[in-house]
């Protein structure tokens, strides 16, 4: 018997970061780790080492500040401020002058001791325990990788373009290589380490640049080979299969640079079913970026706008008037459609702890959203201050996030008229009847939105975590991916009760997590009876087509069969065969 190639064909499951489709060809960027060798300099010879670093860092600023500027023309405002900070850490002068005091002294190469002095420094930040601090040393090396490429000549190499559709796999990318990579026409990335939240992912997301992470699978994928990156649903293919990549090409050409064509092409928004019920169908936004003018255009509401960008680019909580000019830029820009802003949804696993976060082992169940904010009350009465500010166009919604009780409620909802008495005196205006809703994302929520509808005016069911919550599995977790399931009968229900409670009290509720924008499951939602939904963008062109063929009778029918069931073998079943029907 003969023998046969194994098949080299690998699918990888790692964590969607940023969304999109890429079909291409890897490039390997090796671990950022810095080795420059040793050289004594004779005394004559030092004036010129001190030079070259001054020199080496002066090109480094330069640099920095150009890819500001670009970030500034294409991606976003508060991602200029990113970079920002990379140019006090490359124009720090005070540790540039120990640097050149130490080439007099000890008379060796600049590189070397630049080198040896920046490990100095960033060394215990890579060991901290703290998530803020392991990034700053990542940055703090992508700087110094910049400044020794200058030193050594190789500056110019940075400036060379990738190959169409080059996707860059490597251990983790510093928010200037994020950029810098972008500008080159790298057209994704496949990263070891980073989250959804790091200055990476955010300048990824502004830019519409697909991310996956893959934890330590990343040096598992080798140099110039065939993949497939899906930064959508967070899958990874190497070697993939010509069946794999004419399916992907197909999914590809709905997404990306053709968004602004396959929205601009939708004849009616809202869409609606095939037996005339209106679908509106939103978008959640992480921060200011290209999508924002294509969404605005066609008048696609925003049914989650998520502030966390504001802390996050400088890791400190902006003043009332910064945040005031981003909500009513914000506001101003889909002054045609509403939005709805959710105050900050921060714990330890985004901000930088020390003064007021403590370190949690597991800060998804610990001190985040409504929890922090009703302690920190003066920052969340700031934010709602800016928010109601910015509120005058009457387009404006707050949405608080994880709430788990009525008295997170009570408290914030009395903060809110607090602040609205403060503006009435100050006589400044807002809106006065600006609608508060509460994330629906907690077991507990949704167990009692019976008793929290009456607060609130809207509901907006966060399946993310409420499936992580339900399920007690990490929605980062790459081991337990499977038992991640927004379709599991338990998550439904709890989604069902919510709903049901939603209608009995007559306000509004919509579906914000990821599972909004998944095609086979929205006849069973709109069955459910919801008819709001929101999601990536990429996804709204496939949604919107979809609502046209469903009818919504017939996703009741079906749903009622689901939910009579409940087991997660027969919802798969029955909405692969309500797909197929309408594929006839």
């Amino acid at each position: 018997m003969g023998t046969t190639m194994p098949d080299r064909r690998r699918i990888i499951k790692g964590i969607a970061v940023s969304s999109g489709i890429v079909v291409g060809r890897t490039h390997l960027v090796l671990p950022g780790d810095i080795s420059v060798a040793e050289v004594v300099v004779p005394a004559n010879e030092v004036p010129r080492e001190i030079a070259a670093l001054k020199k080496a860092v002066d090109d480094t600023v330069g640099d920095l500040r150009r890819l500001r500027s670009s970030a500034g023309k294409n991606a976003s405002g508060p991602v200029t401020k990113i970079f920002d900070a990379l140019l006090l850490i490359a124009d720090d002068q005070d540790f540039v002058g120990k640097v050149v005091d130490e080439i007099s002294t000890r008379r060796r190469n600049a590189g070397f001791v630049y080198n040896a002095m920046v490990q100095q420094v960033t060394d215990p930040l890579k060991t901290s325990k703290d998530q803020y601090m392991r990034q700053m040393a990542g940055e703090v090396d992508a700087v110094a990788r910049r400044v020794l490429s200058h030193l050594s000549g190789f500056g110019q190499v940075s400036k060379l373009k990738f190959p169409s559709n080059t996707v860059l796999v490597g251990k983790s990318f510093a928010p200037g290589e994020t950029l810098g990579y972008r500008n080159r026409k790298a057209a994704g990335l496949v990263v070891g380490e980073g989250g959804r939240n790091s200055h990476m992912a955010l300048i990824a997301r502004s830019v519409m640049m697909p991310v996956v992470v893959v934890d330590e699978n990343w040096a598992q994928i080798p140099h110039d080979c065939p993949i497939i990156i899906d930064g959508t649903a967070g899958c990874v293919i190497v070697h993939p299969s010509d069946n794999d990549i004419a399916d992907y090409q197909s999914k590809s050409k709905k997404v990306g640079l053709a968004l602004a064509t396959r929205i601009k092409s939708l004849t009616r928004i809202p869409p609606c079913t095939s037996d005339g019920v209106d679908i509106t169908v939103m978008a959640n936004l992480e921060l200011p970026g290209p999508a924002d003018d294509i969404l605005s255009s066609q008048r696609i509401p925003v049914g989650l706008y998520r502030t966390e960008f504001l802390y996050l680019e400088s890791d400190q909580f902006p003043d009332e008037d910064q945040q005031y000019e981003q909500y009513l830029q914000i506001a101003e820009k889909f002054e045609d459609t509403t939005v709805i802003l959710r105050t900050f949804d921060l714990g330890a696993d985004k901000v930088r702890t020390g003064d007021f976060v403590p370190h949690e082992d597991n800060p998804a169940l610990g001190w985040r959203g409504i929890r922090m904010m009703l302690e920190m009350d003066a920052v969340f009465r700031t934010q709602i201050r800016a928010m109601l500010r910015a509120s005058v166009h009457k387009n404006l919604r707050i949405l608080l996030p994880m709430i788990s009780d009525l008295t997170e409620v009570d408290k914030a909802r009395k903060m809110i008229t607090q602040v609205m008495a403060e503006l009435r005196q100050s006589k400044k205006p807002f809106d006065p009847d600006i609608q508060v809703g509460v994330m629906i994302e907690v077991p507990a929520a949704a167990l009692m939105a019976d008793q929290l509808a009456p607060k609130v005016d809207f509901f907006s069911i966060g399946t993310n975590d409420l499936t992580q919550y339900t399920m007690s599995v990490d929605r980062n977790s790459t081991r337990a991916l499977d038992l991640y399931n927004p379709l599991h009968p338990a998550v439904l229900t709890l989604m069902k009760i919510t709903i049901d409670a939603a209608h009995l009290h007559k306000i509004p509720v919509s579906i914000c997590g990821e599972i909004a924008g998944d095609p086979a499951a929205l006849p069973l939602f709109i069955g459910m009876g919801v008819r709001e939904f929101s999601m990536g963008p990429a996804k709204i062109f496939d949604i919107c087509r979809l609502v046209n063929r469903i009818d919504s009778r017939e996703a009741l029918s079906m749903t009622n069969s689901i939910m009579a069931g409940l087991s997660t073998a027969s919802v798969k079943r029955k909405l692969e065969s309500f797909a197929a029907a309408l594929e006839k």
